[in-house]
């Protein structure tokens, strides 16, 4: 189940609300991006594997195709916040590389290390819309 736990519904419920700030306030990128992540986070579950021993290929499809859209972002735009992002979704993308190279990497080890990097994609989105939100700001003004 994917909101069985508390973690889960927390996951849940700030990436709910920083995608939706992001395509609230956000520019074209940040909308984009939001809109990845959204479909990233419900194409995940339906290609999770229950063999934890082995690597979950179906995710790593998923979180390849998201590192692929956040590169192509932070290559053709100006915004810094991408840089990061990408970055912190090409070490989750290595993650998943280091479980399917030495199955010596733990699954816990395996999964927290998911779930570091998708806060810090996360986090850089929200970084990402504030910015967008203030630079708005800051243009009415003057």
């Amino acid at each position: 189940m994917v909101f069985a736990t508390f973690a889960q519904q927390t996951w849940t419920i700030l990436m709910l609300l920083v995608s939706g700030f992001a395509l609230w306030r956000g520019g074209r990128p940040e909308r984009i991006i939001a809109i990845a992540n959204l479909a990233a986070w419900i194409l995940t579950p339906l290609t999770y594997r229950t063999n934890l021993l082995d690597p979950q290929w179906g995710v790593f499809a998923v979180d390849l195709m998201f590192l692929a859209i956040l590169v192509w972002f932070a290559v053709t735009t100006d915004r810094t916040w991408l840089l990061f992002a990408a970055a912190f979704q090409l070490l989750a993308v290595i993650t998943h590389i280091a479980i399917a190279v030495d199955p010596g990497v733990r699954t816990l080890a395996y999964f927290r290390g998911l779930v570091i990097w998708s806060y810090l994609v996360l986090g850089a989105l929200a970084v990402g819309a504030w910015n967008r939100r203030r630079e708005r700001r800051l243009a009415d003004r003057a």
